[in-house]
């Protein structure tokens, strides 16, 4: 079928029509919507509209399902036609002249459940299941949007027909018509969706193929379904939601009309709709009045048969209709009890007065061979514990009460005390009886785990074990004090078998749960350390696994794993100490096999991951002890178990956790005999060991380098020896006798070779420094002349790996001024003589990096090493007497700058810019007034010339770079920040254009940049607050007053509109919301009301904004208030962020007028 639509291109006389679908008559109308209205994707144009309608020229599908299998494509016209249908009304004011009709997305669905139908009917619905499930999901998200505001939206399409002389608002008639037609058609196909959950041929397969018999039948798209039924009846207020139970679901189940899978899942979407943060105001009143008969008629009987009838015959294969139902029944109840907060105790209550006993059925469940099964009744389990423990800790919170406030409180109010003190204690006698009886029913399993472990049945195992973690956590208090009726034996079994089981997310679970247990347990800490010994060992089957297997397993180890030998190490430390060396000393004497390294690192991995807490707690005669044990082991070790990559990264690791508890052993020789090892490390050859040198998250060489950075710092004067002196010159050197030793790696060593030099005498540090940093000198000069030779002949893309090299010498440079700088002794130093040998240094290297920073600044890997090398070289100026010195630093940073192309090569350079704002910005001195003018100005003038190059906006470019630097600026020499500018430029160019920038980098997806704005912002009103005018000559007046003047009128506009904007509406990430909301006040304290009213109400204008008038009104009202009195930051910020939290929802129109918004006016109300 075919009609004719008018596409009006911008001119009433040019008309163009096509022969198109039925449904092609939306188009037209999209081009009478405002942009502003936000209705519009921008850019919408015509063209735009014709690849949409590209994608209905397929003649095998109609236009709905063709619409849906775009999307299904991932097309990204397909997805966002949908998106635009599912959010907005067009108008066809061309099909039928003269009798508009609207269009959205009921008429969609409408059109897309007839052409499915029709697919079925002809027999070729076998593939659209996955349509049907898009469907399902969008008209679920579409049904919580509330009659009124598809009314509204409706009425918006009314107002933007204006646009093209169809003032349809004048018709009152006309408009209602089609107002109340939309609202007829929702309602229309929320009654075929009932037709459809509610048919019982839909929820059967076909027996033959096992296939569902329609693309309705498919389980994922009903349940969808019968969530668009819960959310049309939430969204539409509380009455609905109590005809829909009462009048529909309570009768149909009494009479066995309405099949059960669809029951439950209305009634489980009804209570997680409910539980929203848009739900109308009473939703949650309705749920908890219906909950008894929910649970009673509903929930109960419907879990008890499909419970009866899922496992009937002892079937274990597969999941069946009674599975999904009972998973289903299960998960329902956990929502309600967790919407209407209530626990086991409370449950079982309601339950009293039928004949289901509802904490034996739930334990039931457990018996069931599904997953989906056992999985809801471990949440379900969870949630109820949860509810309980709450109450418990109500229950003693006004037990507490009613002690403290005898003889104070009246005898009517200590009554009122008693009283809720009696109703909570009665979860006090329940909950020990409850929690005992589901660790005897959970216990119990354990049978069945090990059943089907053997059949290899991992998901039901980890199912078990996940219920087992559950009632353990909840019942921990009870075992520990004695009072658990019954023995937790059975349960404690089953989580044992659980961390022997090979699936590592079984086990983890099982050890995460005893961990928590084992501290306060010698006996049972005792008996777990064996299993989590033996799960330390690496499975040999995957060390050459490459499906990620060993990535799971490191991660289990290093996380999971390392927690569990954590809390039994502080059950039994004496006997954990005492196993692992004994694992050690026999590892170490074992004749070699292929599976001893592994055994061997495992041993060390325990060692490691209880090093924290044995360093602290354990005394250290027993801790060296047992040291010198473990390490005079691994020195009697073969070196073909010892230079196993895996046994030297953990036995360097082992070193480096304990460097500092070594010097106390009596005697030397553990700390030496640990020296060597980290040293020869460094002269170990580990190609022929391939990827295995590089397991987990570090390298051997790395923790050689950590290690021995850590016993040099530990102890510097053990190394002054002449041999371990040669020793360490070795390993520092190693890297020029192509040795291939990362360069992170060579800085901590030359932390620690710092540590060892700054041990010496003072007249002897010049000459060690030079000695450490003459091979890098030497290296330098040699690789800057091979750049010259590759760049100078155009090769620049193939000079990448000798570009690397002079960044990473640089680096080295950089880090022996700041580690020798920084390097902790125990005899006093005078700082000068630090600054004294290091000062050659720079002298001798200062050709070389000039020559550098001219050739290579454009290169972002050498100007950040260089920046880096200049930031550190500041700890050398620290008085006026250095300035000479300052004076080079500033000139190098001003070539690099000068040179650098990019604005990512100038950025590292600016980080030593605020550095020297920061250190040297106070002084009242003209010459470092200049020079940090003159850098600032040489920084600006690089970014704007590097934006032009690379087609960026130059204020947001400046904006994300130099933020962080002015921010520095503002704080130490305000006044200097404010008068910045070019020659023949008007004073304050620089913070002019920062402010134009700042309300697009608020915007911006870069959450560091929202970061840096926010505190330079702040930091420039903090300045702008320390600014005394009266103080100020008439000169400085003069420039400074129109620059503050145009700051404050830049906050008050633009700036605060963008704050409330993007904090009000949700917009902007959580971790912001406070530095949003402090900024905000700080704008609005030192203002008056009429100054930043339009910009207020603007904010709270934008159709962004989903919380209604009510809001709107206390907020504005709030903001008011923080103007005229003190308002406490704490409570302004807690506004903005329900304001933020309201937004979070994927619906656009069910939040106003909704509960948490009454909630919300409730709290912030003035006359609250």
């Amino acid at each position: 079928m075919a009609t004719f639509v008018t596409w009006r291109d911008g001119d009433q006389s040019s008309r163009r029509c096509h022969p198109i679908n039925l449904w092609e008559p939306v188009v037209s109308t999209f081009l009478t919507l405002r942009k502003e209205e936000k209705q519009l994707p921008a850019g919408c144009d015509i063209a735009w509209l014709g690849k949409l309608l590209h994608l209905h020229c397929r003649v095998d599908m109609s236009h709905a399902v063709n619409a849906l299998d775009h999307a299904l494509r991932a097309d990204p016209q397909g997805l966002a036609f949908l998106e635009q249908t599912a959010s907005l009304y067009v108008l066809d004011a061309a099909s039928t002249p003269g009798h508009p009709t609207t269009y959205g997305w009921w008429n969609f669905l409408n059109d897309a459940l007839n052409e499915v139908e029709r697919y079925e009917s002809e027999g070729a619905a076998s593939n659209l299941e996955g349509h049907v499930r898009l469907l399902a999901t969008i008209t679920r998200r579409v049904a919580r949007r509330p009659p009124s505001s598809d009314r509204r939206l409706v009425k918006i399409c009314f107002a933007n027909a204006s646009m093209t002389h169809m003032n349809l608002m004048a018709n009152a008639q006309l408009s209602q018509s089609l107002v109340g037609s939309n609202a007829e058609l929702r309602e229309r196909n929320m009654g075929r969706i009932a037709a459809i959950v509610f048919d019982w041929s839909f929820h059967r397969t076909n027996s033959s193929a096992g296939h569902p018999t329609s693309a309705f039948s498919d389980p994922v798209a009903m349940e969808q379904f019968c969530g668009v039924l819960a959310c049309n009846a939430v969204s539409s207020g509380p009455t609905a939601v109590r005809h829909l139970v009462t009048d529909w679901i309570v009768p149909g189940v009494d009479s066995q009309q309405l099949p059960p899978q669809a029951v439950v899942a209305i009634i489980l979407h009804i209570s997680v709709e409910a539980r929203g943060k848009g739900c109308p105001a009473g939703t949650k009143d309705v749920i908890s009045s219906l909950l008894p008969s929910v649970c009673k008629s509903i929930i109960g009987p419907i879990l008890l048969e499909s419970l009866r009838e899922g496992d009937e015959g002892g079937s274990s294969g597969g999941e069946n209709i009674n599975h999904r139902i009972a998973a289903i029944s299960l998960r329902s109840l956990e929502s309600w009890c967790r919407a209407n907060e209530i626990g086991a105790v409370k449950l079982q209550k309601i339950f009293n007065s039928t004949n289901i006993n509802i904490l034996v059925t739930i334990a039931d469940a457990l018996y069931s061979n599904s997953e989906a099964v056992i999985d809801a009744v471990s949440e379900l389990i969870d949630t109820l514990l949860q509810l309980d423990e709450r109450e418990a800790s109500i229950s003693q919170g006004l037990s507490i009460a009613q002690s403290l406030m005898n003889g104070v409180m009246s005898d009517t109010g200590l009554n009122s005390l008693d009283l809720a003190r009696q109703i909570t204690g009665e979860n006090d006698t329940a909950r020990p009886r409850i929690l005992s009886e589901f660790v005897s029913a959970v216990g119990l399993q354990r049978f069945r785990f090990s059943e089907r472990q053997t059949k290899g049945d991992v998901s039901v195992c980890r199912c078990l074990a996940r219920t087992a973690a559950v009632v353990l956590t909840h019942a921990q208090d009870l075992i520990k004090k004695g009072t658990l009726e019954g023995s937790p034996d059975g349960l404690l079994d089953l989580l044992f078998k659980a961390v022997a089981h090979p699936s590592v997310y079984v086990c983890g679970i099982a050890v995460e749960a005893l961990t928590n247990v084992a501290p306060s347990s010698a006996e049972l800490s005792t008996k777990l350390l064996p299993f989590l010994q033996g799960k330390a060992i690496i499975p040999f089957h995957l060390i050459d696994n490459d499906d990620g297997g060993l990535e799971e397993y490191i991660n289990f180890r290093e996380r999971v794993l390392a927690d569990g030998l954590a809390g039994c190490y502080a059950g039994c430390n004496a006997f954990f100490l005492q196993s692992c060396s004994s694992a050690i000393e026999e590892f170490c004497q074992a004749s070699p096999t292929s599976h001893l390294p592994y055994q061997l690192e495992a041993a060390l991995f325990c060692m490691v991951a209880v090093a924290e807490k044995a360093v602290k707690t354990t005394g250290k005669g027993d801790l060296c002890t047992q040291l010198e044990r473990m390490i005079s082991a691994l020195a009697k070790s073969p070196s073909t178990t010892t230079s196993h990559p895996l046994v030297t990264m953990k036995a360097c690791r082992f070193v480096n956790k304990y460097a500092r508890v070594l010097p106390l052993c009596e005697t030397n020789t553990a700390f030496e005999i640990a020296s060597e090892l980290a040293i020869n490390s460094f002269n170990q050859d580990l190609s022929s060991f391939g990827s295995l040198q590089y397991i987990g998250d570090s390298s051997p060489l790395s923790e050689a380098a950590n290690a021995l950075k850590q016993l040099l710092c530990s102890s510097p004067a053990l190394f002054s020896s002449p041999a371990a002196l040669s020793a360490l010159e070795n390993a520092w050197k190693a890297p020029y006798d192509s040795k291939r030793i990362d360069v992170e790696e060579r800085e901590m060593l030359c932390s620690g070779l710092c540590a060892v030099l700054i041990s010496f005498p003072p007249d002897q540090w010049t000459a060690s420094v030079d000695n450490l940093a003459r091979p890098v000198i030497a290296c330098l000069n040699i690789v800057s002349k091979e750049a010259d030779q590759i760049m100078g002949k155009g090769n620049e893309e193939s000079a990448g790996p000798i570009l690397i090299r002079l960044s990473n010498e640089i680096r080295l440079l950089a880090a022996i001024v700041h580690n020798f700088m920084k390097a902790k002794t125990d005899k006093p130093i005078d700082d000068r003589d630090r600054r004294k040998a290091l000062i050659p240094l720079l002298h001798s290297s200062w050709t070389v990096l000039t020559h550098i920073g001219d050739k290579c600044a454009s290169h972002t890997v050498v100007t950040s090493s260089i920046g880096k090398l200049l930031t550190d070289s500041l700890l050398l100026v620290e008085s006026e007497e250095e300035l000479p010195l300052l004076n080079e630093l500033v000139a190098l940073a001003k070539t690099v700058i000068t040179k650098s192309t990019s604005s990512s090569s100038v950025a590292p350079m600016l980080t030593f810019v605020e550095q020297v704002v920061d250190q040297h910005g106070t002084k009242r001195n003209d010459a470092i007034h200049n020079m940090i003018k003159d850098l600032i100005l040489v920084s600006y003038e690089a970014i704007l010339s590097s934006g032009k190059a690379e087609g960026s906006e130059h204020s947001q470019l400046i904006a994300a770079t130099m933020f962080k630097t002015l921010s520095s600026c503002a704080k130490r020499c305000p006044l200097l920040l404010l008068t910045i500018a070019r020659d023949g430029k008007e004073p304050g160019e620089v913070i002019h254009c920062c402010m134009e920038a700042s309300p697009q980098t608020l915007k911006s997806n870069e959450p560091d940049a929202i970061v840096i704005t926010i505190r330079f912002l702040a930091m420039l009103i903090s300045a702008l607050k320390s600014i005394s005018l009266e103080s100020l000559d008439d000169g400085q007046k003069q420039l400074i007053v129109p620059v503050i003047d145009y700051i404050n009128r830049s906050f008050r506009g633009e700036i605060l509109i963008s704050l409330v904007t993007l904090s009000c509406c949700g917009i902007l990430p959580l971790d912001a919301v406070t530095d949003f909301a402090s900024l905000i006040q700080q704008i609005l304290s030192p203002s008056q009301w009429q100054d930043v009213e339009a910009s207020i109400s603007a904010a709270f204008c934008t159709n962004q904004f989903l919380l209604g008038d009510e809001v709107k009104t206390v907020a504005i009202a709030t903001f008011k208030r923080c103007i005229e009195s003190k308002y406490p930051a704490s409570t302004f910020a807690d506004m903005i962020t329900d304001m933020w939290n309201m937004h979070q929802t994927d619906d656009t129109g069910a939040i106003a007028g909704g509960e948490a918004v009454l909630q919300f006016v409730k709290k912030f109300s003035k006359d609250r």
